[in-house]
């Protein structure tokens, strides 16, 4: 009669842990979903933001951001002709290596 009031907590449990599993993996991915959507959006009005003030009569770009904006480009084209010619370099001297080491 005391075993009466006892249940056998494995069945049960077990059922709802693997719902209670389920249900967080279910609730992370809505969120996953709800961050991506809350971020596309938040980029949509940034870019909607700085074009309707790049669009007003009264914006005046400043030209200092103008002429940082050109010399960035000149410093990225520059670096872009370093990195060039040092894969260049590195190569001959990598084959003059090898022509040295051959020759030996």
């Amino acid at each position: 009669m005391w075993n009466a009031g006892r249940e056998t907590s494995s069945p049960g449990t077990e059922l709802s842990e693997n719902q209670a599993k389920k249900e967080k993996e279910r609730l992370i991915k809505e969120l996953q979903l709800i961050t991506e959507e809350r971020n596309d959006l938040r980029d949509r009005l940034r870019f909607l933001t700085e074009r309707s003030m790049k669009n007003r009569s009264h914006f005046r770009p400043n030209p200092y951001y103008e002429d940082l904006e050109r010399m960035e480009e000149a410093v990225m084209s520059i670096l872009h002709n370093l990195e060039m010619e040092n894969t260049e370099v590195h190569e001959n001297n990598h084959k003059l290596k090898k022509e040295i080491t051959f020759s030996r």
